[in-house]
């Protein structure tokens, strides 16, 4: 919705009148708000998937990592190592997806204003990039069903500590590009 038919929507309402400096205020955040197309709702959707995806594999491995895995490496799964597997297919999957399109987007967004992103930005996105293969990797690996799979078994706690820890510094870069750009 265009700024001046939003502002004409909230003159119509005798309420927002009696609000002293309610136009005032309104005015410049609704002409900062952005045009809703594909492009915007392919962006929201890509970060909401993105941020989803995180939550659930890193929730996984902190619900592994405090509430199962203290119980030893046969009762962390139940019988459900599979379903975990799938899921932790899934999210990584989505977060592969998703992260390249939302670093592509920074990256031809940044070049569109005639800015250029920071060396800073890349490489902080090269070890956050890296620190996610790692936690996929070592979710995947506990819940596979190899002799390898097994074998990280036997030192669960241990992978899941580098993994929960690998993801808190992901989180903490994520926060720090996402104020580079």
């Amino acid at each position: 919705m265009p700024a001046d038919s939003a502002l004409s929507v909230l003159e119509t309402l005798p309420a927002l009148q009696s609000l002293p400096g309610l136009k005032g205020t309104l005015t410049p955040l609704l002409a900062a708000a952005p045009e809703i197309n594909g492009a915007y709702v392919l962006g929201i959707v890509a970060r909401v998937l993105h941020i989803a995806s995180a939550i659930i594999l890193l929730g996984g491995v902190f619900y592994l990592k405090t509430v199962l895995a203290p119980a030893g490496a046969d009762a962390c799964f139940a019988e459900r190592r599979g379903v975990w597997a799938k899921w932790v297919g899934m999210t990584s999957g989505f977060l592969l997806l998703s992260g390249f399109y939302n670093f592509y987007v920074a990256i031809t967004t940044a070049k569109a204003a005639g800015d250029k992103l920071p060396s800073a930005y890349h490489m902080l996105f090269g070890v956050k990039f890296l620190l996610a293969l790692a936690v996929m990797f070592l979710a995947a690996i506990v819940a596979g069903k190899t002799d390898a799979a097994e074998r990280f078994r036997q030192q669960i706690g241990k992978w899941l500590n580098i993994a929960w820890a690998a993801g808190l510094s992901i989180v903490v870069i994520g926060a720090i590009l996402r104020s580079l750009h």
